[in-house]
């Protein structure tokens, strides 16, 4: 059994996601990791959540989420969840990113429309900081160009 457990190493996970629609997912995994993930999934049915750590075979670890939504289909959240395989905007109107999922703790519709004031809060101070660090960096390329004439 301990010449069992010495071989098992650390949970070596590897997901390999779509780069574009219809492709397949592959995930790469010893035993350790898959049955860490299995207690994850076991979690969120029952918690509605879970989360455990991977690892890469360079040992640089990583988190592993687990959220469920066990809500019909054509609800808010569903409609709204950004595709993994577009990138999108982070200012882009009605789209769920992940990090929004995560940062605004949304597991669901309910939970959307009730960070939605929030989302919409730091999205707008989002696009000012951004327009203000563009005028301020258009202004040190001017005050450059200037110098070089």
């Amino acid at each position: 059994m301990n010449k069992e457990k010495e071989r098992e190493g650390p949970p070596l996970l590897y997901v390999f996601s779509q780069r574009k629609p219809h492709e397949d997912i592959v995930i790469v995994s010893n035993r350790t990791a898959l049955l860490r993930v299995k207690g994850t999934i076991e979690d969120a049915l029952e918690d509605g959540e879970g989360d455990c750590t991977g690892v890469f075979s360079d040992f640089e670890t990583y988190g592993i989420k687990i959220i469920l939504n066990d809500e019909i289909y054509d609800t808010e959240f569903w409609k709204r969840l950004q595709l993994p395989f577009f990138e999108v905007d982070e200012n882009e109107e009605g789209v769920l990113s992940v990090e929004d999922i995560i940062g605004f703790d949304i597991k669901n519709s309910d939970d959307l429309r009730n960070a939605e004031p929030e989302m919409e809060k730091y999205r707008r101070h989002s696009q000012e900081m951004t327009e203000k660090m563009k005028q301020k960096a258009k202004r040190n390329t001017q005050r450059n160009s200037q110098w070089n004439i």
